[in-house]
């Protein structure tokens, strides 16, 4: 099945990769060096892209970096060409039948097609160049959740009291308090890499750290998929820096299963102070909240949510970490309070946004079913193209009451 899917989606990029082509070759003026010039220039953009689908963990990180950045940038300004190019045509066929374009068109076809051509590399370049900046400036999106948690906040009023009781003052400061009232900065889908690399790492962690956050939860896809480029870049260092009260927890992704060396990732991850969670749960913040933390989904004998939460206390709130957001009635039905996924990266550049609605009950966002809070974040980082269109590149920082 996933040989299928890999020919179709081959298929749609050649169709489309050929129609673009020929479409601004019929655009270009008679001269043979110039036709020349965009025939290569075209081939080398696209073999750039296969070159670093097919060969980037195999080369050396700079010339895969290098491959990305043509490559990826290729593959997005062809398919915004292609809506361009066909918009064009669409009016070209209702011209023929209709005839409601001015004359002065025709006349001048040859100047016309040239400038609707510089046109549409102008748009396309322009968009690519805001596309890049929202990747590059990721924004902070806050979310305020209050868990009706009357039993949990009994019991710690009871603790609270026995506590000044032992030690016989009149306010308990610190930490019991601060349970009451978490922040939680979540980041899911950074793609660490030669293309995503140490540099942008530095600057994730530094707003991370500006936020100063409780908890900080790391929801999949950390690593593209390859270990090579976080050990050569040290990148274990600067996640190490991540300043969290309460300590950094993450999970899997469905990227760390596709190098094969999805063991050695979290051993490597773990080495900067980062606690994995795969199947399992962690009694976390001073035991204010569970985190719980599936396995990627990719794994298909990952354990069930239903035995994940079995003998937990019902009455500590409980946050699930599920990289993948399908099935979310699986998390009202187990007694979660608040679920945070990724993987979705919104579509990542426009039209992908709609795709992914048609696949996701949330494809991004905020949500509340029954008593269970739900987020999906757009992502940090991203795969391929470092460019966001319509969506954007977040953090998220959870102000988690309970009462």
């Amino acid at each position: 099945m996933k040989y299928l899917f890999f020919l179709v989606v081959l298929s749609v990029v050649m169709g489309v990769t050929t129609y673009v082509f020929i479409r601004g070759w019929q655009s270009l003026p008679t001269g043979l060096w110039l036709k020349i010039g965009y025939t290569l220039i075209f081939a080398l953009s696209m073999a750039s892209f296969f070159a670093r689908m097919f060969l980037g963990d195999s080369l050396p990180e700079g010339f895969s970096s290098v491959l990305s950045a043509v490559g990826f940038t290729w593959l997005i300004a062809v398919i915004y060409l292609f809506f361009y190019v066909f918009a064009i045509d669409i009016v070209r066929i209702a011209n023929h039948f209709f005839h409601f374009l001015p004359l002065f068109i025709k006349d001048h076809y040859a100047i016309v097609k040239l400038a609707l051509a510089v046109t549409g590399v102008v748009f396309v370049s322009t968009l690519l160049a805001f596309g890049n900046h929202k990747f590059n400036n990721p924004i902070v999106t806050t979310l305020d959740i209050t868990l009706d948690k009357p039993q949990y906040i009994q019991k710690q009023t009871a603790n609270e009291k026995l506590s000044k009781e032992l030690t016989n003052i009149d306010e308990v400061p610190g930490e019991l308090a601060a349970q009451k009232q978490l922040t939680i900065v979540m980041a899911s889908d950074i793609h660490l890499s030669s293309y995503i690399n140490r540099k942008n790492l530095e600057r994730y962690v530094a707003l991370i750290n500006n936020q100063n956050p409780d908890l900080v939860l790391l929801a999949g896809d950390i690593a593209d998929m390859n270990l090579a480029p976080l050990v050569n870049e040290k990148m274990a260092e600067v996640l190490a820096q991540i300043k969290a009260t309460h300590g950094v927890y993450a999970i899997t992704g469905n990227h760390e299963f596709y190098g094969g060396h999805k063991e050695e990732i979290y051993k490597y991850l773990e080495s900067a102070g980062i606690h994995f969670l795969k199947d399992s749960s962690a009694l976390a913040a001073d035991s204010t909240l569970y985190i719980i933390g599936r396995d990627d989904k990719t794994n298909h004998h990952r354990a069930t949510l239903t035995d994940l939460v079995k003998g937990l206390d019902a009455d500590i709130p409980k946050i699930l970490l599920d990289h993948q957001p399908f099935n979310l009635a699986d998390a009202e039905q187990n007694g979660i309070d608040l679920q945070l996924s990724g993987h979705t990266h919104n579509g990542q550049f426009w039209p992908g946004n709609h795709i992914v609605s048609w696949i996701f009950e949330l494809p991004y966002g905020y949500k509340k079913k029954g008593n269970t809070h739900y987020y999906v974040s757009s992502g940090l980082g991203l795969w391929g193209p470092k460019y966001r269109i319509g969506t954007v590149s977040e953090i998220v920082v959870v102000h988690l009451t309970l009462q």
